[in-house]
Order: structure tokens, then C-alpha cells, then sequence
């Protein structure tokens, strides 16, 4: 039986949870207020003065008019009782605001299970020994609070500053930074997009900090927490396969040894980002590189390439949740679709059949034929997750590689495909999602016409660096 990786740590600081007087949800409400009218309906039905249902992520009147859904999800409202230490750190209400607000809602954003979350309250008792991380979770919370639109992003850029300057003296007041560093890292470089999704900017410079920071963190003499150590390391390969199209082949460099080695010890355990789902996070990492690489310079390397199908066929989900196991397997598709879409390699091998079951490897079988039954397959697999369940979060990079693969005799699924992602921005509130939509109206039309093309061009070919992680 896997062991599940306990994301709870012991806090140093003072941090105390408990429910809340009644009050309603909006998050700009005191808590010890009489109750009153709930004021959490979806903006839409606000503005047109008309009740909201209140069903998340998108409610039933934005349902039928096929508009994005801002609404707030139903998690329940918390009193924070924070040690004087942090207090020390904030000098306004709406610092105080921004604080609950990430601990309620925005870190939520980046986990499977919001009631295991290390980035939430447990992520405290950090504030202390890294002083940038602060600014840092106060940045995304301001913008995620504003569904990160570019006119309201005063607050969020005047934080990020403060962010990147401690960052900086953190950084070089040192010989060698402290192994928490990298939660600022990686939550500066991957919220990066988010707040100007549109640029060719996805936090490349943070990325390649990380993974330094990674290897120091995997180093034996540095003594860091085991738990954190898999935390950061679990963490990273998400975040670098969900950047791994976007690098340019110039950029790339080789991953040190002290990783794959890393990855294998953790294979079995459950990460709060990941799941169960370590190695082929790392295989896809690998792939997506490759892909890049090749789109950009043609050069191929076959042996490479059936090392890569090898391993994502040969992989099996290593727990018996219904969901995960969907989602790790919408995950092992997207790496196979690009692998036989973008490098175009033919002879593929295939299962008899998709639902994880025996695994006989046919050859000949048309490459459009094998591409798009595994996108089929995934967009259904997805689709049968329900979109209040927490794992959608992490849906948005194999719905698009398998959304951008439907014929226009799958007019079924593209509206699903449209639809997932709609709810998934009420859910996560990352333009990247509407970014996406976009993405494969053009590759619709394009195919529509019979011309084949893959998602990755056309995001090229747009300028953008879509990061969907």
C-alpha cells in the first residue's frame, strides 16, 4: 500500500482555527457580523439584479447563457488568531484580507484537496525565515481576489515588488540561501503568467532558480525536513512539465542526476499537487523539452522517442482513487498525444483497450486513428470528474492537448471541452484558461479545413507562453 505523503506540518508560529460567527461570504465582511442576506452570488446575476443559485463554479443562469461564471466556491470561512510575529509584517486591514483571503481560497488553487494543504496555514510558519514570501502570497491573493484582471492589479505589482527586492537581499545576503527560498521562487515564477498571461514571460528565470535550489534542497549535507524536501521536489516536477513547451531548446539544460534519483524514492506518495503521479510528471517534463526542441529545430532522436512511449505505456496509477487515477491517465495521454502529433512518429504502439486494463502493444495502427482515440478518451475521462471536486484544478493542460485533437465530428466533446474550461476559470480564476479556449477555436478551424496542426504552434505563433499549471 503507497505511503500518502502527510502535508500537515507542526506550526511554529500561533496559528488557531476555528468556525466562524455566523457571517456571509463575502470576503470583504467582518467576521462576528449579525447574519444576514447572502451576498456571494455570481457578479453576472449581481449586475443584472436577478438571485444566483450560488451552484459553483458556474451557476445555473450563467449555465444557460454560456458566460464565465464569477462566483466564490463554498469553503467554509475561518478565524485566524496569527502570532505577533507575523502581525509585525503587516501594516494595513487589507494586508490582514489578502492573508485570509489566501489561506481560504487562493492557495486552494494550487492543490488536489483543499483540507490537505501545505500552502494554506501551514505555510505560516514560514513567513519568518524567508521574508520575501510574504509579499509573495500577498501579491497572488490580490489579484486572484480580482480574478486577476489587468486593471485591478495595483495591489498585486506594488507587492510583487516588495517581493522581488527581499528576494534579491535574501539571495545574496548569504553564502547559501535557505532551502524555503523556494516557496517564493516558485510562487513568484509560476504566478507570472497568470498576472499578464498574454506576454511570452512564464517565470523562466524563477523555473531554472528552482530547480538550483532543488538540487541544494536534495543535497544530504544541506539537512533540509524530509517532508519539505518532498514537498519542494513534488512541487518543481509540476511546475517544470507544465513549463516544458515553453522553453526555448537555447534555454535548456541538462537536469543533474540527484533528481531522477529523488523522483523514484517518492514515487509511491501522495503530493498535494501531483498525487500519485511523480515519474511521469518527470517523463513529461523530459518530453515536453523534446517537443519543443524539435518543433523549433526539426533535429529527431527515434531511440528517444520510443524511450518516451515505453515509459508512459508501461505507466500504472498507484492508488485506487477514482479520480486521481482519471487524472493521471488524462496526464499519460497528453504526453503520448504530443508525442505522435508534434514529432510525428508513426508505427505507434496503442493498448486493445484504454481503460488501464491489459496492455498488448499492436503495431501499424494510423497515427490519427491512435491520436485521436486517446483524445476522446481523455476529454470523457475528464468530464467525469465533477467540476466541485478539487482535482479539476489540474485538468487545463491534458484537456487542452486532447481538446485540440477533436474532429469537427466530435462537436460532443469540443462543447465540453469548452465548458470545463470555462468552470475551470470560476474555479482558479487563471486567464490562461480563456487563453486557451481561443487556442482551439483556431485549431478547430484549421482542422475544420484539414489542416493538421498542434496546440503548441499555435500558441507559438500567437507569441504567448501559455502556462495552464
Amino acid at each position: 500500500m503507497p505511503r500518502r505523503f502527510n502535508v500537515r506540518f507542526a506550526p511554529t508560529t500561533q496559528v488557531s482555527v476555528q468556525k466562524p460567527i455566523a457571517c456571509d461570504q463575502c470576503q470583504y465582511s467582518e467576521i462576528g457580523t449579525s447574519p444576514q442576506r447572502s451576498r456571494s452570488g455570481c457578479k453576472n446575476c449581481k449586475k443584472r439584479r436577478v438571485k444566483c443559485d450560488e451552484t459553483f463554479p458556474v451557476c445555473l443562469r450563467c449555465q444557460k447563457r454560456g458566460t464565465v461564471c464569477e462566483s466564490e466556491s463554498s469553503l467554509p470561512q475561518w478565524q485566524l488568531e496569527i502570532s505577533p510575529l507575523i502581525l509585525s509584517d503587516i501594516t494595513s486591514p487589507s494586508q490582514v484580507r489578502l492573508l485570509r483571503h489566501w489561506c481560504e481560497k487562493a492557495s486552494q488553487i494550487m492543490v488536489l484537496d483543499p483540507e490537505s494543504n501545505p500552502f494554506s496555514f501551514p505555510i505560516l510558519e514560514y513567513l519568518h525565515i524567508s521574508p520575501s514570501l510574504m509579499p509573495t502570497i500577498l501579491s497572488i491573493s490580490a489579484a486572484h481576489e480580482r480574478f486577476f484582471k489587468k486593471d485591478c492589479l495595483e495591489t498585486c505589482l506594488e507587492e510583487r515588488g516588495k517581493a522581488l527586492l527581499l528576494l534579491q537581499k535574501e539571495l545574496g545576503g548569504r553564502q547559501q540561501p535557505h532551502p524555503i527560498t523556494f516557496m517564493t521562487v516558485f510562487m513568484l515564477g509560476i504566478s507570472t503568467p497568470w498576472i499578464d498571461p498574454s506576454s511570452s514571460q512564464f517565470g523562466y528565470e524563477h523555473l531554472n532558480g528552482a530547480r538550483a535550489l532543488i538540487e541544494l534542497i536534495l543535497n544530504p549535507s544541506t539537512n533540509t525536513d524530509s517532508k519539505f524536501a518532498q514537498l519542494a521536489l513534488g512541487t518543481y516536477l509540476y511546475w517544470d512539465m507544465a513549463c516544458s513547451f515553453l522553453v526555448d531548446p537555447n534555454q535548456q539544460s541538462t537536469i543533474s542526476s540527484s533528481i531522477p534519483e529523488a523522483v523514484a524514492k517518492i514515487a509511491g506518495d501522495f503530493h498535494p499537487i501531483m498525487g500519485y503521479s511523480a515519474e511521469i510528471m518527470y517523463t513529461l517534463a523530459n518530453l515536453g523539452r523534446y517537443c519543443r526542441s524539435f518543433i523549433d529545430l526539426g533535429i529527431r532522436d527515434k531511440a528517444l522517442e520510443e524511450e518516451f512511449e515505453t515509459r508512459l505505456l508501461a505507466w500504472r496509477p498507484t492508488t485506487k482513487n477514482t479520480e486521481l487515477i482519471l487524472l493521471g491517465s488524462s496526464f499519460r495521454n497528453h504526453g503520448l498525444i504530443n508525442l505522435y502529433r508534434i514529432c510525428g512518429r508513426t508505427g505507434c504502439r496503442i493498448e486493445e483497450d484504454l481503460d488501464m486494463g491489459n496492455h498488448s502493444p499492436v503495431d501499424n495502427i494510423e497515427t490519427e486513428k491512435v491520436i485521436r482515440q486517446y483524445a476522446l478518451q481523455t476529454v470523457r475521462d475528464l468530464s467525469l470528474i465533477p467540476t466541485h471536486n478539487w482535482n479539476t484544478n489540474m485538468q487545463a493542460i491534458s484537456l487542452l492537448t486532447a481538446g485540440s485533437e477533436l474532429t469537427a465530428d466530435d462537436h460532443r466533446e469540443r462543447d465540453m471541452v469548452v465548458d470545463r474550461f470555462t468552470a475551470l476559470y470560476s474555479i482558479n480564476r487563471l486567464p490562461g484558461n480563456l487563453m486557451a479556449i481561443d487556442i482551439l477555436q483556431d485549431v478547430w478551424q484549421a482542422r475544420d479545413f484539414e489542416i493538421t496542426i498542434s496546440w503548441v504552434h499555435i500558441m507559438l505563433l500567437r507569441g504567448w507562453r501559455l502556462s495552464l499549471g
